[in-house]
């Protein structure tokens, strides 16, 4: 089978990037054919593919008066990369284009020329983009659905996108765009790695019958049992993900914490006595840092959907402590491969860190369990053999 991935990204930067590329792997393993619609970041990694990728454009430069009416179309829907993708499609003719993260860099303007060419769209959602024009559900320091029912225009009274009207504006007028254009009913199958996102998607309108949740497969590194010291946190360094509640937790646990991200909070995050920030780190060096951990921390307050930062560290057999909070509950089981705390709670999670550090047998028990759980749940070869049995109910028979 020939495989289009298209991500605006080809190289590092989050947990969507860590999936695509993965299932990439996963894909040629299996016997596929994979081909990439991307755009020219400088960071980007060598591909054959690249005379496709589309001329990069930084969208931290939408603001204010910059924000014009052209660069709001290139935003929404943009006809450039439509041009490109058409072209690849012509080249490489796909049996199924699969998108990752498009919105606002590629757009999701590329899957008309997969339509016009009888291709079936299938994608997977990493977090609420489709339905949130903050792509969160959160503004004001707390969840949010207040656009629900197509209702976009509460994210310009709310400036959800960076506190900005500009790029607020932009979003809601995204979003707008899309359900005119009828952009659900074009897409064949939605494949969400979480049930908690599957089932956002189906309250907000999303067709239940083209909504399949299906966890990511990872790609488990050698699974070496040793002991950890210390608490590490890894991620960005930003409200949602409760580094305000990281922050009042380490105050109160004698023990050294690792900071590996970066991001708004850096400083607050720098005041703090006892802890240790590395900024952000390559995967290598991050995995690094987890393996001597004897806990890590996952502290988020906003809907997360499924975080590579809980999976990454159980398959290396680290004890997690993680909010109660969107898809993570299906991903740990309180007390069995992990401690789960109530959003919000600096205390409960200070409690949990002090009592697996405490107790490095425990943090050892639920480490091991942790780590069986990833490579069972998450098998890299049977995540491919699902997401190719979804391809196959949108193409039909004869082409598997």
């Amino acid at each position: 089978m020939r495989v289009l991935i298209a991500h605006s990204f080809f190289h590092a930067r989050g947990g969507d990037t860590t999936y695509a590329r993965t299932l990439e792997r996963g894909l040629v393993r299996a016997g596929h054919e994979v081909a990439w619609l991307s755009m020219r970041h400088p960071a980007n990694d060598p591909s054959p593919w690249e005379r496709w990728f589309v001329p990069w454009r930084d969208l931290r430069d939408l603001r204010g008066v910059r924000a014009t009416s052209s660069a709001a179309l290139r935003y929404v829907w943009d006809l450039r990369s439509q041009r490109f993708a058409a072209d690849l499609i012509d080249k490489f003719k796909p049996d199924v284009l699969h998108l990752q993260h498009v919105h606002r860099h590629l757009t999701p303007s590329i899957v008309e020329p997969a339509r016009r060419a009888g291709i079936p769209v299938v994608w997977t959602t990493h977090d609420y983009e489709l339905i949130c024009p903050a792509g969160t559900l959160w503004t004001n320091h707390a969840t949010c659905e207040r656009c629900l029912g197509h209702r976009y225009h509460e994210a310009v009274r709310h400036r959800c996108k960076r506190d900005s009207a500009a790029l607020s504006t932009l979003a809601a007028l995204e979003k707008r765009t899309h359900h005119a254009l009828g952009l659900w009913e074009k897409i064949d199958r939605f494949l969400c790695p979480s049930r908690f996102l599957a089932d956002k998607l189906v309250a907000f309108g999303v067709p239940a019958a083209r909504v399949t949740a299906l966890p990511n497969g990872y790609d488990a590194p050698a699974f070496e049992p040793a002991p950890g010291n210390g608490w590490l946190f890894a991620g960005r360094l930003s409200e949602e993900k409760g580094v305000h509640v990281l922050i009042d937790a380490a105050r109160t646990v004698d023990a050294p914490l690792d900071v590996c991200g970066d991001g708004a909070l850096r400083d607050a995050v720098l005041a703090v006595p006892n802890v240790r920030v590395h900024g952000h780190l390559s995967p290598h060096a991050l995995e690094q840092r987890l393996r001597r951990a004897a806990v890590v921390v996952v502290p988020s307050v906003w809907w997360e959907n499924l975080p590579y930062a809980v999976i990454e560290a159980q398959a290396l057999g680290r004890a997690v402590v993680a909010s109660r909070t969107g898809g993570i509950p299906e991903l740990i089981e309180s007390g069995v491969d992990g401690l789960l705390v109530p959003p919000g709670d600096a205390s409960a999670l200070a409690d949990a860190v002090r009592q697996l550090l405490s107790d490095p047998a425990l943090a050892r028990r639920l480490g091991d369990a942790a780590s069986a759980r990833v490579r069972a749940r998450h098998d890299l070869d049977h995540h491919v053999t699902r997401v190719v049995e979804e391809y196959g109910k949108c193409i039909g028979p004869g082409v598997l």
